[in-house]
């Protein structure tokens, strides 16, 4: 099941009237990018991508490289 939560094509906005956005689709919208695509599309994001999750350990040898 696609959850936005988890996809590195989410984003939150400044705007509390549009708080979500989508990166790949290029939009904001009041509800869950995926309810909007969905509505829009009929089908299920194709562009879901699971975000990886970093520790504070592998974020901090990343930052010091």
């Amino acid at each position: 099941m696609i959850t936005c939560n988890q996809c590195i094509n989410l984003f939150i906005t400044h705007d509390p009237k549009r708080r979500w956005g989508c990166r790949k689709f290029g939009f904001k919208s009041n509800i869950s990018p995926k309810f909007e695509v969905k509505k829009e599309t009929g089908m299920e994001c194709a562009y879901f991508t699971v975000r990886e999750k970093i520790n504070k350990t592998q974020r901090e040898i990343q930052k010091n490289g």
